[in-house]
């Protein structure tokens, strides 16, 4: 046992004698402003390289659809217009008859 305990302090003395690692340089982090510019830099980047990638419709077509949806919400403006005035019609006939 105690040619073990001999045996062991020559290298507890090695290990404590090593020098404890050095802690890794860490760069700086730039500070919000910058780290945000750089964010919007990049999705702007990548905005304008995505738009140029997308197939427009030709503008004859556009106009055509625009019209279409325009004509569209207003006869649909309508038809809720006049099912909300013949709602309202019955259900005051009924509160005419109960009161």
């Amino acid at each position: 046992m105690a040619e073990n305990e001999e045996m062991n302090a020559p290298l507890e003395e090695e290990q404590s004698k090593t020098p404890a690692p050095k802690k890794k340089e860490t760069a700086k982090k730039p500070n919000l402003f910058v780290r945000i510019g750089r964010r919007l830099k990049k999705l702007w980047s990548d905005y304008k390289s995505e738009m140029k990638k997308v197939v427009w419709m030709p503008w004859k077509d556009v106009k055509k659809n625009t019209v279409l949806v325009l004509v569209s919400v207003v006869v649909l403006g309508v038809v809720i217009g006049i099912v909300d005035f013949v709602c309202s019609e019955i259900l005051g006939g009924i509160a005419g008859l109960v009161g």
